[in-house]
């Protein structure tokens, strides 16, 4: 944990940050940490839902969203892998979408 904060404060004072601050470090064994989820519901209808399955915003063109801001809930876990799983989805729709010239420009 010590180790990723002082990586992320170098990272932000190379690009220029004028503050920066980390959480605490305690009895964190160092794999734990935030995952910010939720805000940003996944779904085909767009009255209900920010993103559809591959991640890409309903209102905003060429907008995909690739975090975990789509769970509605936290399962047990780290959620990086699923994270990751649909990162890759989400890549595969924005190069077929390039290819078929469906990407707005």
């Amino acid at each position: 944990f010590h180790y990723f904060n002082e990586r992320s404060v170098e990272l932000l004072d190379a690009a220029g940050s004028l503050k920066s601050w980390h959480f605490p470090e305690g009895d964190d064994d160092g794999v734990g940490g935030p995952h910010l989820l939720g805000t940003c519901r996944m779904g085909n209808d767009p009255s209900t839902s920010v993103v559809n399955k591959s991640h890409k915003a309903h209102d905003v063109p060429n907008l995909f969203l690739v975090d975990g801001s789509s769970f509605v809930t936290g399962g047990r876990g780290q959620p990086t892998m699923t994270i990751m799983a649909l990162a890759f989805r989400a890549a595969a729709e924005m190069t077929r979408m390039a290819k078929a010239g469906d990407l707005a420009g």
